[in-house]
């Protein structure tokens, strides 16, 4: 698995695709467009796109804060949940909070999400 930052309209529409219903029960909000995905992007709120073979499988980001302390969310594509995606995604996001100079990493998730928390449990989160 490998990252890329989202730039294009096209990296924009996929992350998209990821906040809707069918995808997804736990986003907020339920569906945004790729306007709204990329007005969100700034110079403190990055956001990544995780492929696989050169293909989009999921989104994560990173919003940075001078106290280098970072938060960070991310969606797997429903098609490619319980492949062990998630949990290549928690390494390379840890690497890349870092490399942007974060000493802590927060994690957000609703908490009737019980797959996720437990993956964030496996990657050494704790809940706050």
């Amino acid at each position: 698995m490998k990252i890329q930052q989202a730039k294009t309209n096209k990296d924009f529409t996929y992350v998209a695709s990821l906040f809707n219903p069918k995808n997804n029960r736990y986003v907020w909000p339920k569906i945004q467009t790729a306007k709204q995905v990329k007005q969100n992007c700034s110079h403190t709120r990055h956001y990544y796109l995780l492929l696989v073979d050169k293909k989009p499988v999921g989104w994560f980001n990173i919003r940075l804060s001078d106290s280098k302390e970072a938060t960070t969310g991310m969606i797997i594509n429903r098609s490619f949940q319980g492949k062990g995606f998630g949990k290549q995604a928690m390494a390379l996001i840890k690497k890349e909070a870092k490399k942007l100079g974060m000493k802590k990493l927060r994690l957000e998730v609703f908490v009737k999400n019980i797959p996720a928390i437990n993956l964030y449990k496996k990657a050494v989160f704790k809940a706050a």
